[in-house]
């Protein structure tokens, strides 16, 4: 091999990649477009040719993160020189700051201080009667007349008398407090069996209804044997099926001891069913507002449901105690009305006043006495009801009330005879004018004197002058 040969091959050598990459640069866009080209009709029933994937990826560098600085909040002294605190016990003290400061407003809140003479209102029994207890007191808050002492145990009933015996412990209670009238709920936790010393019996049997319908009647007559008035509250339904099915049972039991024991039976299940008897959660408070009357749990009672409680057997316990409207008059006090809202001594002469009458009252028609009553000594000739029904004498119509029923502007209802009152003004006429203004009426003049005739012979006739 020459030299020559040698040194063109070298040139070609050295200019082979060259055209290699520019091919590549050349046939890469046409690939390009050929991957972007949309299919056709024919490559969607034939196939086409498999499209490749870019070997390659553009990263593209993101944006810079842009860093927001806030300034640092100006905190006051007291803050300032207070410890640092983490989140969760910086909220917790936010949160006892304004339970502080609700007590606080509270107790600023100037209670209704209660009579020396105020009835004491004993409310016993179990969790329920807590709730009772707390919407009667807050019921009662203004009134000076009535106290509410509640002593309650939530897990008692008459079932388990081995954790609180209410028949044998009550009367103690009584003589401690002295209460006005005892207020008994419990049977919420009495959903159980009794123990026996044959066995336990089991809920709602006849040995089991015999059982606990003798405890209910002990509580009623060891309250009763204090002399004190007592009111039974039957039990609400809860959300549990069974559960309001043994509350009715149990209701219809307390209705019995309660009335043949000389108590009254309060009864509270409308209030928090709705209109089939069903249980709900949420319905109408005091005021008529829905709002929610149960917890969660379908069995205890929010505030809304405390105070629901409180209104069915708030009456109840005021007709108990005696009290009426004059008593809750005076135990307002003169802290209800100031100066101000008292009306001026001018206000009171410049006013009038007419007492109401009745619709039936005999004085509307004039008489002064009911029909078929004692007649007037003096000869009186009665109501016009009783002169029309009895003597056939209309009432005499007034000038200008709805029954005068006359046509024309005059008194009668027929006009008297006049020339110069026509028909078309004033309605009518009387038969008179119109008879004597008919042609037959206007008198007929006398025939006048026949001429004598003239004499045949041109003298005149003189026998008709002698």
């Amino acid at each position: 091999m020459t030299k020559r040969s040698i040194a063109a091959r070298r040139r070609r050598l050295g200019l082979a990649p060259i055209v290699a990459l520019t091919v590549a640069a050349m046939l890469l866009p046409v690939e390009a477009m050929a991957q972007d080209r949309p299919r056709s009709l024919l490559d969607m029933l034939f196939g086409g040719p498999p499209r490749a994937r870019p070997s390659y990826r553009v990263y593209e560098e993101p944006p810079p993160r842009r860093i927001i600085r806030k300034a640092p909040r100006k905190r006051a002294p007291a803050e300032a020189s207070a410890p640092r605190r983490s989140p969760s016990r910086a909220a917790t003290g936010a949160a006892a700051a304004t339970a502080a400061a609700t007590a606080a407003a509270a107790a600023s809140t100037p209670a209704v201080e209660k009579s020396e003479t105020a009835r004491n209102v004993l409310v016993i029994g179990d969790f329920m009667a807590g709730s009772l207890g707390k919407g009667l007191e807050a019921a009662f808050a203004d009134n000076r007349d009535i106290r509410v002492t509640t002593r309650v145990d939530g897990s008692s009933g008459l079932v388990r008398d081995d954790h609180r015996d209410w028949p044998a412990t009550i009367g103690t209670m009584i003589d401690e407090t002295k209460p006005a009238a005892v207020v008994v709920m419990l049977g919420a936790n009495d959903r159980q069996a009794i123990r026996a010393p044959d066995g336990a019996l089991p809920l709602r049997g006849q040995e089991w209804a015999e059982a606990y319908e003798g405890r209910a009647k002990a509580l009623a007559e060891a309250i009763r044997a204090k002399k004190v008035p007592f009111l039974w509250v039957g039990m609400p339904a809860f959300q549990s099926d069974r559960a309001t099915e043994d509350m009715v049972y149990l209701n219809d039991l307390f209705r019995t001891v309660a009335l043949m024991s000389g108590g009254e039976y309060v009864d509270v299940w409308s209030g928090f069913t709705d209109a089939n008897g069903g249980f709900v959660t949420s319905g109408p408070d005091t005021a008529g507002q829905t709002v929610r009357l149960r917890n969660s749990d379908g069995i205890t009672l929010t505030g809304a449901g405390q105070e629901k409680l409180a209104f069915y057997v708030e009456k109840p316990v005021t007709k108990v105690l005696g009290l009426n409207v004059e008593d809750f008059v005076a135990s307002l006090a003169d802290q209800q009305l100031s100066a101000k809202d008292l009306p001026t001594a001018v206000d009171a002469a410049l006013a009038t006043s007419a007492p109401p009458v009745s619709f039936a009252d005999p004085r509307l028609d004039g008489g002064d006495q009911l029909l078929g009553g004692p007649k007037d000594a003096a000869g009186g000739q009665g109501s016009p009801r009783e002169k029309l029904v009895r003597e056939g004498i209309a009432t005499a119509a007034v000038s200008g009330r709805a029954d005068q029923f006359s046509w024309t502007g005059r008194d009668n209802a027929v006009s008297p005879i006049t020339h110069d009152n026509a028909i078309v003004f004033r309605g009518t006429t009387s038969l008179e004018e119109l008879r004597l203004h008919s042609p037959e009426a206007e008198p007929k003049a006398a025939p006048a004197p026949a001429a004598p005739a003239p004499s045949k012979a041109g003298t005149p006739d003189t026998s008709a002058v002698n």
